[in-house]
């Protein structure tokens, strides 16, 4: 081999005694024990040779890695030729916590002079690499340009375990990480456009992280245009993944282990390198419990390791038991930095670590810890990353082999659910401590704080260790000890507190047992003063009584005394009253003469103030006037301030309204997208019925298409295989024809095999009923209802007409309408009022059946060849038009009014020649004609004006347009092409530019398409003998799938795969039974 490319990744001893790998993958020097996979190691070359780009996905587990090392690479170095050379430099990086650090470094492996520097020259020249890197998007172009030993060859780039920068992006939440995340990802997009540099790119990843780039625009675009998605192996696969590297390390297993063995791995292509890890022990317990040399690998060698449930636990148990006690304690530490948890699940997602951080957050010295690595990767076990042969040094990576580790392992189970609850705790300390330093919380009170004291003891955090999850160490703990202090303070002051209040209820007690006494001996007191109080008010009775006799008679004497001076004084008040009155009389008079005189005057002051008032109330009122008329002015202008002020506010609301709806459309539109390109069922449903909530919700286009993309595709999942498809006929389906007669949801067809079916699609899965055969190998190429739903007319490759008369019940009666030797029918259409059929024959002539009357005339001989025929279906019209599209680009409208007279409508034409028109139909309304021709274009023309106006032309079908129908409240119009694709259009008015639904997972030539009855449904008539049903309500859809009883998101995924600043909120409101939940996962 010219280069060992995997020298610092997956190289390991090189000559092979056991021939399974375990955890590991299989390098390039083990190529040729490598099987299962031949032969699809071509699709990804020729991927490769055309786009300089490939993307290799696929579940954890299925092989990816060694996929690449044993299947493509070998290719490359065997000569594999470019339009430039067929020499090859491989360049093998991984993002890591630094990915343009790690590109740079993979570099300089290739660059001689490079290796031969010392090691300060070394670390120069690395950071001179890593800055040209990052100078410009072009770094990695001029990086290799500057590699003298990438000179004439060609240079792969392999990014392998890809999935790792999105992991390093969402970890390093700062905008350092956002930046360098995207200026790798720009630094491969434009290494592999590069014209001067013949640079090629492979990037490996796990398919669950697909979604993740949506973020890097040009790397979907890149995926979507190459990427190769590893096929889960078949059991003769996995059996040659068995006994392959067996025979080729000289063993001989039985064959009923390798039964048990494809038996134990099944279907979960997880169990793939747990399977290897297996064989690898198997083998190693065989070689050295043989009794003789030409013994079988059997069962019991199998078992004797546990078998594939507990191999690798036990396995890993053997390494952990071999440590001392106080490396236990720092294999512990160093299992957990190289693991985190993912969301909610119990299960871990791995985290390449430098050596050196790792002896930080263990606080142990870098022998220790190189120590507990050997044991772990050792020859045989294999666990540990790098393998056993490169040397191990501060900035070395270290890494677990693989993920399964993490889900079999028992002890590192429960040490990721450990470190999962250790990180939350402190998330929630370090956020804490940043609420309480802006003054917007309190510091921790029990619980919370003495769960906290428990975690730090218990798990005795390191800076190394906290700063790989939050930066604020110092300030988290210095809140948890603060927190501490004076908690423990508040606790000292309620005890000095209670012993206080003690001490005051003591004396309290004593004073008032104090007070009683005294109080008692004052009661005794009381008592024998109120009995001596009793004895002296007896005698104070006694003296009462004595004294208010003698008062008796001194009032009575009084009296006698009173009356003879109130006689006396009588006489002389009479003679003094008459004396003043008569003075009074004379002053009373005087005064009021000086009254008569002031009330004169005032009267004149008050007749001069009145008139002064007057004046000044008149000013004042013309004032009052004048200021009136500004309030109203101002009033006026107030108002309308008013209202310009609310309409600029209304303007604002609605533009942010309009904004956030805006938002909110484009995140449904993303999800929808991103929805069918998610393995998971349950997520792709959630997303998907989401996305349609959203649209709905927000305004958005009822039919648009990525959102019914994203219900349709998670329907999928949850249905059979064949669930849209209706099956009876043996040949091509050519035509289709719904019933528009309000009698339920009855379609017809016919088609190559003569056959004519009946479909009651309230029953889809019921075998059709068959209404007639018209012969064999006879083709039936139209087939037509009337509007009424009372006649079916069926005609083909043979000279007459089917008219079948169909009753209420559905039942048929039959008779023939004769045409002249040698015509066939083409084309037929009843016309408005249900009283006649307007038939095409093969020469070219149309004719006129009078139903009632039974009579036919013809009514027109057409010059070239009639491709289309539609009548005017206007329900209860007087009279109608038929539409011809012909050969000749023409477009010809028949006028039943005037005699069937002939309009040359439209020519369509391409620089100056004719081009073919093909289908054509009228919209069930009649408001629209619609005809599309040999090139795909589509034109639909406005009925309702007298002008007839082309109102739009649509494109988008590269092929003949086969079929053209409206749905009955003409709101969809529903085009099949020869390029094998449907389109349904939107024909509301301001949505008629919209880009169209494009249905195309049928992979067949379409010739007819119809709608059912409630529009809720489109049929097609297929080249592979097939009816399939789509539907066409979004509503609808989204009933089916709230119907399926799905789990909804939880609170961290909503997070993921919506938005984190959006309120969460149940995708499915009624979820049924989980019985109904199911998927189907054999499809995408």
């Amino acid at each position: 081999m010219e280069e060992n490319i995997l020298q610092d990744e997956y190289s390991g001893i090189n000559t092979i005694i056991n021939p399974f790998p375990g955890l590991r993958p299989f390098s390039v020097d083990e190529s040729y024990l490598f099987f299962g996979r031949e032969g699809q190691s071509d699709e990804v070359l020729l991927k490769l040779a055309e786009n300089r780009f490939v993307a290799v996905v696929g579940p954890s587990g299925s092989g990816k890695s060694s996929f690449i090392y044993c299947g493509v690479i070998p290719i490359l170095y065997g000569g594999f030729m470019t339009d430039r050379t067929s020499n090859w430099s491989v360049v093998v990086s991984r993002p890591g916590a630094g990915p343009i650090d790690n590109l740079a470094d993979s570099i300089l492996k290739h660059d001689q002079t490079y290796q031969s520097y010392d090691e300060e020259n070394k670390q120069i020249k690395k950071a001179i690499t890593s800055t040209l890197l990052r100078s410009s998007s072009l770094g990695l172009v001029e990086a290799v340009q500057q590699t003298k030993e990438f000179k004439d060859r060609n240079v792969l780039i392999l990014i392998d375990q890809f999935e790792e920068l999105f992991r390093f992006k969402k970890s390093e939440e700062n905008k350092d990480s956002v930046n360098e995340s995207l200026a790798f990802v720009n630094l491969l997009m434009e290494a592999i456009k590069s014209t001067t540099a013949p640079i090629y790119l492979i990037i490996t990843m796990r398919s669950d992280f697909i979604g993740d780039c949506a973020a890097f625009p040009e790397l979907t675009e890149s995926i979507n245009q190459s990427y190769y998605m590893i096929p889960q192996m078949t059991r003769k696969q996995k059996q040659m993944a068995i006994t392959g590297p067996v025979l080729v390390g000289g063993g001989l297993m039985t064959p009923r282990l390798v039964q048990r063995l494809l038996n134990d791995v099944g279907d979960n292509p997880d169990q793939l390198p747990i399977m290897q890890h297996s064989l690898m022990r198997t083998w190693d317990f065989w070689t050295d419990n043989r009794t003789n040399i030409d013994e079988h690998i059997d069962i019991e060698h199998y078992e004797a390791i546990g078998t594939m449930k507990s191999a690798l636990s036990q396995h890993a148990d053997e390494a952990y038991d071999e440590l001392t006690e106080e490396e236990r304690k720092i294999c512990e530490v160093m299992f957990k930095a190289l693991t985190e948890k993912a969301g909610d699940s119990s299960s871990g997602v791995r985290r390449p670590t430098r050596l050196a951080e790792i002896s930080a957050i263990a606080s142990a010295g870098e022998d220790a810890v190189i120590r507990i690595v050997e044991k772990f990767r050792q020859p045989g076990r294999s666990l540990l990353m790098p393998p056993a042969g490169i040397p191990l040094d501060a900035d070395a990576v270290v890494d677990i082999s693989h993920e399964s580790l993490m889900r079999i392992w028992v002890r590192l189970k429960a040490w990721v659910e450990d470190e999962g609850e250790a990180v939350q705790m402190y998330l929630r300390l370090s956020e804490a401590s940043a609420m309480y330093q802006i003054g917007k919380s309190g510091l921790w009170r029990p619980p919370d704080l003495q769960l906290a004291l428990n975690w730090r003891e218990k798990h005795k955090p390191t800076l190394a260790w906290a700063q790989r999850y939050d930066p604020a160490f110092e300030r988290a703990m210095v809140f948890l000890d603060y927190s501490q202090k004076e908690f423990e303070t508040e606790q000292k002051i309620k005890e000095l507190q209670q012993k206080k209040a003690l001490r005051r209820a003591r004396v309290t007690a004593l004073f008032m047992g104090t007070a009683t006494v005294i109080s008692i001996g004052f009661l005794v007191y009381a008592i024998s003063q109120q009995v001596e109080a009793n004895k002296q008010s007896a005698r104070a009775q006694e003296q009462a009584k004595i004294a208010k006799k003698n008062a008796l008679e001194a009032d009575k004497q009084k009296k006698d005394a009173l009356a003879s001076k109130e006689l006396a004084d009588k006489a002389r008040d009479k003679a003094v009253t008459a004396e003043q009155l008569a003075l009074e009389e004379k002053k009373h008079a005087e005064e009021e003469k000086k009254k008569a005189d002031a009330a004169r005057s005032l009267a004149e002051e008050k007749r001069k103030e009145a008139d002064r008032q007057k004046k000044r109330a008149e000013q004042k009122e013309k004032e009052a006037r004048d200021s009136e008329k500004k309030a109203k002015d101002s009033e006026k202008k107030a108002l309308a301030s008013e209202k310009k002020a609310k309409d600029n506010e209304k303007k604002a609301i609605d533009a942010n309204k309009a904004a956030f709806n805006l938002r909110m459309l484009s995140i449904a539109q993303s999800m929808a997208i991103k929805s069918t390109q998610y393995s998971d069922p349950r997520i792709q449903a959630n997303n998907a019925q989401k996305a349609y909530q959203f649209n709905k919700k927000y305004g958005g286009d009822q039919y648009q298409p990525d959102i019914y993309h994203g219900l349709y595709y998670a329907i999928k999942r949850y249905e059979p295989k064949n669930y849209n498809q209706l099956v009876g006929h043996t040949e091509a389906v050519r035509m289709i024809a719904p019933s528009y007669s309000n009698r339920g949801q009855i379609v017809y067809s016919t088609g190559s095999d003569g056959l004519i079916y009946r479909w009651d699609l309230e029953n889809p899965k019921t075998p059709p009923v068959l209404l007639g055969k018209t012969g064999t190998n006879v083709i039936n190429r139209a087939l037509v209802v009337s509007r009424d739903g009372r006649f079916l007319a069926c005609g083909g490759d043979f000279n007459k007409v089917l008219l079948f008369t169909i009753d209420r019940n559905g039942n048929a009666s039959k008779k023939r309408i004769s045409l002249a030797k040698g015509e066939k029918v083409w084309h037929l259409g009843f016309t408005p009022n249900n009283q006649g059929l307007v038939i095409h024959t093969s020469d070219q002539k149309l004719f006129y059946y009078d139903i009632k009357k039974k009579k036919k005339r013809e009514i027109a001989q057409l010059e070239s060849k009639v491709n289309g025929m539609a009548v005017y279906h206007r329900p209860n019209a007087a009279s109608h038009y038929v539409a011809i599209t012909m050969d000749n680009g023409k477009l010809v409208l028949l006028d039943s009014n005037d005699n069937y007279k002939r309009q040359d409508f439209f020519t369509n034409t391409l620089n100056g020649k004719p081009v073919k028109m093909q289908a054509v139909s009228f919209s069930s309304t009649g408001k629209y004609l619609a005809a599309g021709d040999v090139n795909g274009i589509i034109r639909i023309w406005d009925f309702s004006t007298p002008q007839k106006k082309l109102k739009i032309q649509l494109e988008g079908h590269t092929a003949i347009i086969s079929n053209i129908e409206f749905n009955k409240n003409d709101t969809q119009m529903a085009t099949a092409s020869f390029d094998k694709d449907v389109r349904l259009w939107n024909l509301r008015e301001d949505k008629l530019t919209n880009s169209p639904i494009v249905l195309d997972d049928h992979k067949t030539w379409v010739w007819s398409i119809a709608f059912s009855n409630d529009g809720d449904y489109l049929l097609a008539g297929c080249r592979d003998n097939l009816v399939r049903l789509w539907p066409t309500n979004p509503d609808l859809m989204g009933d089916i799938l709230t119907k399926k009883g799905i789990q909804n998101l939880s609170p961290e995924e909503w997070k993921r795969y919506v938005a984190k600043d959006i309120d969460y909120e149940q995708t499915f409101k009624a979820p049924l039974r989980k019985a109904n939940t199911k998927p189907n996962t054999n499809r995408k």
